[in-house]
């Protein structure tokens, strides 16, 4: 039963499968063109055919990275809305007396003296004035 092979063999050359030559596009951070007519997506920066898969991928994990970054700037701004500078002293004081083991000297007569001691305030405009005063009396001597 051998059956006659027929005389003119017709070879298959269109099609051949290339393993292991890696993809074309290797750019970062890939933007991509979407051709709605020929159902092709590309690379905007080399123009080289990219998978759809591999662009949704792509897509997907910059999404997340935005994301990420978008969390950690909104952190930076509630730590900005947060921060009040006119608390910085009052806070660094509350540090170094907590628990009783340093004491704040007074700045006029350079003697320790307890928070707790304190129990008048004085207007802030009022005291940069005095401030100023005292300077300029100081230089006049």
């Amino acid at each position: 039963m051998t059956e006659k092979l027929p005389e003119r063999i017709i070879g298959l050359d269109q099609v051949r499968i290339s393993r292991g030559l890696g993809k074309i596009c290797k750019c970062r951070d890939r933007k991509f063109v979407i051709d709605s007519d020929n159902k092709r997506v590309t690379c905007s920066s080399c123009g080289s055919v990219v998978d759809p898969y591999d662009a949704l991928y792509d897509l997907a994990y910059q999404d997340e990275r935005r994301v990420e970054q978008v969390d950690r700037l909104l952190e930076q701004r509630r730590q900005i809305m947060n921060y009040k500078p006119h608390l910085v002293v009052i806070k660094n004081l509350e540090k170094q007396y907590r628990g009783k083991k340093m004491m704040p000297l007074c700045p006029a007569c350079h003697e320790p003296f307890m928070l707790e001691e304190i129990y008048r305030w004085v207007n802030w405009q009022f005291n940069e004035k005095r401030v100023k005063e005292r300077i300029e009396s100081s230089k006049d001597e």
